[in-house]
């Protein structure tokens, strides 16, 4: 709830969770904790905007964003959800996540996760893409110059019915001329 997630804000829970996420190491036991860890601020950025607000201010999104490229599966899903729910916030959210690699993140995460999950990444693109629109960013051409399209097309002939149907609205609305 965005009381309990404003409980942990007020304990000081920021700076030991930048703390925690900056360790370096592959020791699986690690990996778990940093795992919980994201799943707590998936929790914080999903819950008000000041709450959000707090996960850019302390720099612990670009952590995560690091961390969504980790070899460990379950700790790079936990770290898109929180990059996803920061990107479903204000657009001023949107712009410094867009602006610390997030979209680049999303997009490698696509060739990657379960349908479940591309599909809420598709979502979390296309509001990157509609801010950036809104805002006069250029981020569809950001995605054409990291290949992205590629991934799109390729989505759009996915198996799975959400993920193709998401995949086809994300190019019709930001690629097709």
């Amino acid at each position: 709830s965005n009381e309990n997630a404003q409980a942990m804000i007020d304990a000081g829970l920021m700076p030991k969770m930048q703390a925690l996420l900056s360790q370096d190491s592959n020791e699986p036991t690690l990996q778990l904790v940093k795992k919980e860890a994201c799943y707590v601020l998936t929790n914080i950025a999903g819950g008000t905007d000041e709450q959000t607000n707090e996960l850019l201010k302390k720099g612990i999104l670009n952590r995560v964003i690091e961390l969504a490229y980790s070899s460990n599966r379950g700790l790079r899903e936990e770290a898109i959800w929180v990059i996803a729910n920061v990107v479903s916030s204000l657009d001023e959210h949107v712009i410094s996540a867009v602006e610390s690699g997030a979209l680049e993140a999303l997009y490698n995460f696509l060739s990657d996760g379960d349908a479940k999950n591309v599909a809420f990444v598709l979502q979390s693109i296309e509001n990157i893409l509609e801010v950036g629109t809104e805002t006069g960013k250029t981020y569809a051409q950001k995605v054409v110059n990291m290949d992205g399209l590629e991934a799109l097309e390729r989505l759009a002939s996915s198996q799975n019915t959400t993920v193709q149907q998401r995949a086809n609205e994300v190019l019709k609305r930001f690629f097709t001329k």
